[in-house]
């Protein structure tokens, strides 16, 4: 069956030119000539894409598409905006309108094509995920320092660049203390920032999707400053939440980096995920915090089914505690072990790359990359995959 696709443009010429370039593609071409009349006939016929003028008497495209956006039955419909205005505060508004793309007039046909088409393979691969809720792993540090960040870029990483590949996602949900930036060297894309600027009821997919940045590896990740603006809205579960549910119709998995602490926010989060990695350094203090952690975990409502211990070593082995130790005062075993590689982290930060794609045959790439296997093969896609032979496996059972 034909893509449908509504042209509105109060200028009937450029409208039926634009109608004839894409039904020679194949499209199914409706048209309207006003923005009341583009919004009747987005409800009657649920068009598959919809280009829209900008500059029109009495409602214009922005207005068109707020409303848009504002339904729930049409929210989800990708928007092209067609303009003669160049000025970049005019495609601003239209982003924060809600809309997808920007064309020019007068339109190439060869570019017009290309766009929709691209925008349509987009929005249908978004919409085939709707079926496939990720897989949620939610990573929380005992304390801080312990280098939770790291372990969560390094393993999301390996799981995108895993055989068969996992469409991953890294969100971090500690907001104001992101690190993934700057340890990948990457552009200070507002992320959660912005979600925080929008109330919770107005985000949707589309606006979640458009936040997002895109590291070389592959891997998609929703990134936070990594210092705390003092003048923005508060973080509140509420609004956790609803980003989590769009963000796991996005992807096979999405990693949540929750930094430290039980909050209000990590619990709400927690009790959404499949799975929870809980990373501490074997010391006798941090000890002490993990088992307070677990205890107190258990009141969580609902929760992961899965529970890693992930220790991760700074220190010589002789200043540390034996993991067996760990696992007797947790009643837990341990999961994965990460040892010490100052040096290897060191050049891997400068570099801009995470561990696993900078020293691949490192130890410790070795490490996050059995225990990217563990979780992976939690998936459908990787059930019954081989682990490695040294591999302690996931325990079975639910801590919380």
């Amino acid at each position: 069956m034909a893509e449908r696709i509504l042209i509105v443009d109060d200028e009937p010429d450029a409208g039926m030119l634009i109608g004839f370039m894409l039904s020679q593609q194949g499209f199914d071409i409706v048209t309207a000539s006003s923005g009341r009349e583009a919004l009747v006939k987005s409800a009657e016929c649920t068009p598959d894409l919809i280009l829209l003028d900008v500059m029109m008497p009495g409602m214009d495209g922005y207005e068109v598409c707020r409303q848009l956006r504002a339904d729930p039955h049409l929210s989800h419909i990708p928007v092209i905006f067609l303009t003669a205005k160049t000025e970049v505060s005019d495609r601003i508004a239209g982003f924060e309108a809600g809309g997808d793309e920007f064309m020019s007039k007068p339109i190439h046909q060869g570019e017009l094509i290309a766009r929709v088409n691209a925008l349509l393979n987009r929005t249908a691969a978004l919409r085939a995920a709707l079926a496939r809720p990720a897989y949620v792993v939610a990573i929380l540090g005992a304390k801080g320092g312990l280098g939770t960040t790291t372990l969560a870029v390094n393993v999301a990483v390996s799981c995108v660049s895993a055989s068969g590949g996992v469409r991953t996602i890294l969100a971090e949900m500690c907001h104001g203390r992101g690190a993934a930036s700057l340890m990948l060297s990457m552009p200070r894309v507002e992320g959660i920032a912005v979600l925080l600027r929008t109330p919770p009821e107005q985000i949707d997919a589309r606006l979640v999707e458009n936040r997002l940045a895109a590291h070389s590896s592959g891997l998609r990740l929703l990134l936070t400053p990594p210092v705390l603006d003092e003048n923005a809205p508060n973080w509140t579960p509420e609004l956790a939440e609803v980003i989590l549910r769009h963000l796991r119709r996005m992807a096979d998995m999405v990693f949540l980096d929750l930094g430290v602490g039980l909050t209000a926010v990590n619990r709400t989060l927690i009790n959404m995920a499949d799975h929870l990695i809980l990373t501490l350094d074997p010391n006798p203090l941090t000890l002490a915090i993990t088992q307070e952690t677990m205890e107190a975990l258990r009141s969580v409502a609902g929760g992961a089914n899965h529970l890693d211990l992930a220790v991760i070593n700074r220190s010589p082995s002789s200043l540390t505690l034996p993991f067996q130790t760990v696992e007797d005062s947790l009643h837990w075993p341990v999961s994965q072990v990460i040892t010490p590689a100052p040096e290897p982290m060191f050049q891997a930060i400068q570099r801009g790359l995470p561990l696993v794609l900078s020293d691949r045959n490192n130890l410790v790439s070795g490490q996050y990359q059995e225990l990217a296997q563990k979780i992976m093969a939690h998936l459908p896609k990787f059930a019954g995959t081989a682990l490695p032979a040294d591999g302690r496996g996931v325990p079975p059972g639910r801590l919380l």
